[in-house]
């Protein structure tokens, strides 16, 4: 206690021994660390949600891409196999069906170049799933930084600027940015699988199809000849067809089927749509900037069911963006896409508890996911209030006290 005694009678001698001056700098300093102090303790944050009712209605899925017209007059065709002709089927002016044999190509690689290259195609499946699985585990960290993050940000007893709070970020973010990295990787990782395969099937005999019916032309093969992979073969005219060409990217062509319908906006047209149909969907990918894409066409129609090539102004080349609804569904239980969120390895949505005001997870299941809306398949029913966002702001403790003579 003497220790202390004399601490303070040696800080309040040094105190008296300073100007004037000084000792009026001192004191505003010491009430403005006070008043900082006070209102940082009597600062609270409130959290306003905006919320909304769970409704039923109708949801698509759209892949969206951007195309082109194709030639209204003709199509390539190019052999996949590096080899020698062995049998022809066709001739030139012979009219063709889609999927119709046209030539037979014997591949000229030995069994050991056919060897390597199913090896090399095998390796290349081996990254990819490996990508994939790291993939998994950086997925799982993520989410689990963002659960972190999320709650924190809902703390009312921290601030944006609490070291806590920014650390939590600076992981979430961190994580994040892990995981979108190793997207890259599993992207170039498929190309490597693409183009493996594609190296693969340059070595195995196979018959070179018709893509689309018509009349061949240029027949520039012939039996005994020596062909190249992807080297024009043939051309085959159609006047009946106007195509769409777009590339799909290796994600979606899962969902492109022949037979689905397309909405194709042209913008030289001053954005006339125009509908069309699927009509088939390349089997090999091309590979480029380690991207793999397939390309698909579509055939145009007018609503009266007339060739677009008579509808005037549609050129080859236009650009055009075109929409394919790959799966839809009518009076379903439907949320805001804002409202779901990660939550503990699957999707929830938020509501806020009636008695504790608190906010609660809600685990749902997702079906269809549209532009702006999601089905949800179990969790929330018609007509629950769920919150679609939350804004903060910060409100100071009215009371009175030492520094804070409150009103």
């Amino acid at each position: 206690m003497k220790k202390v005694m004399i601490k303070v009678s040696s800080l309040w001698k040094a105190f008296l021994s300073l100007s004037v001056f000084k000792k009026a700098l001192l004191v505003v300093v010491i009430i403005a660390i006070g008043l900082f102090i006070n209102s940082r303790l009597n600062t609270t944050e409130d959290i306003a949600y905006k919320t909304s009712m769970v409704s039923t209605g109708n949801v698509a899925d759209i892949i969206s891409e951007t195309g082109e017209i194709s030639s209204t007059s003709q199509v390539s065709v190019t052999s996949t196999i590096t080899g020698f002709v062995t049998e022809v089927y066709v001739d030139n002016g012979d009219q063709v069906k889609r999927g119709q044999k046209l030539f037979y190509v014997q591949s000229s690689a030995t069994s050991a170049e056919r060897a390597a290259a199913y090896s090399n195609y095998l390796k290349a499946k081996d990254s990819l799933e490996a990508a994939k699985s790291t993939a998994y585990s950086l997925e799982s960290s993520m989410w689990k930084a963002h659960e972190t993050f999320e709650a924190d940000s809902l703390d009312t007893d921290l601030s944006v600027d609490d070291p806590i709070y920014i650390q939590t970020d600076r992981d979430w973010q961190a994580a994040e940015q892990k995981y979108i990295d190793q997207k890259a990787v599993i992207s170039q990782a498929e190309a490597s699988v693409s183009s493996a395969w594609l190296a693969y099937q340059a070595t195995i005999d196979g018959a070179v199809t018709a893509p689309i019916d018509g009349t061949v032309a240029n027949f520039a093969v012939a039996k005994g000849q020596q062909v190249a992979s992807s080297q024009a073969a043939l051309l085959i005219k159609s006047d009946s067809e106007t195509w769409v060409t777009l590339a799909i990217s290796e994600t979606d062509i899962p969902d492109i089927k022949p037979g689905l319908a397309a909405t194709v906006s042209i913008d030289a047209l001053d954005g006339r749509e125009i509908e069309g149909t699927v009509q088939r969907v390349d089997e090999v990918g091309t590979v480029s900037s380690g991207v793999v894409t397939y390309t698909a066409y579509i055939s145009l129609h007018d609503s009266q069911n007339t060739e677009v090539n008579e509808l005037s102004g549609v050129l080859p080349a236009m650009t055009v963006q075109v929409d394919i609804q790959t799966k839809s569904a009518e009076n379903v239980v439907v949320v805001p896409n804002g409202a779901i969120k990660p939550y503990k390895g699957g999707k929830a949505v938020q509501v806020v508890d009636a008695s504790s005001g608190e906010l609660l997870y809600v685990p749902v299941e997702v079906g269809i996911v549209g532009l702006t809306e999601s089905e949800i398949l179990s969790g929330v029913s018609e007509g629950q209030e769920i919150v679609t966002s939350s804004t903060s702001s910060s409100s100071s403790d009215k009371q009175g006290g030492l520094l804070n003579p409150g009103r």
